[in-house]
């Protein structure tokens, strides 16, 4: 059997973080959290998601921002761009969508949603 699906998640509330962690893990998936930008920046050449979820409102750098320097690494090329935000206006999904992320959730993420998402990526990896 193959590996877990690895996602990666950035988010500054850290309690959120590891909800939306344990989430992923309940799913079948493994996870990592990142609770900054620079700490993404820092642990991605590591670990090597298949997935990263980026909070777009983080301290210090962007999640748009963030997505936009993490898609310039050659090891990312296959990586899948979550945004995960309260921002759920379609200038902010225009904006994710621009910044190079594949799909948009609103929090408190739905555990169907989260699903459906999760288990779409680990169908086209397989």
């Amino acid at each position: 059997m193959s590996e877990p699906m690895r996602v990666m998640i950035v988010e500054d509330n850290e309690a959120l973080a590891q909800t939306t962690g344990w989430l992923v893990e309940m799913l079948g998936y493994d996870y990592r959290l990142a609770l900054s930008g620079k700490a993404a920046l820092e642990e991605v050449d590591a670990y090597r998601p298949h997935v990263m979820m980026l909070d777009l409102g983080l301290p210090g750098i962007s999640g748009y921002d963030l997505c936009r320097a993490l898609r310039q690494r050659s090891g990312l090329a296959d990586t899948v761009f979550i945004a995960q935000t309260g921002w759920s206006e379609a200038e902010h999904r225009r904006q994710s969508a621009e910044a190079g992320f594949h799909h948009h959730l609103v929090k408190p993420l739905a555990l169907e949603k989260l699903e459906a998402v999760l288990g779409d990526i680990a169908k086209t990896r397989a």
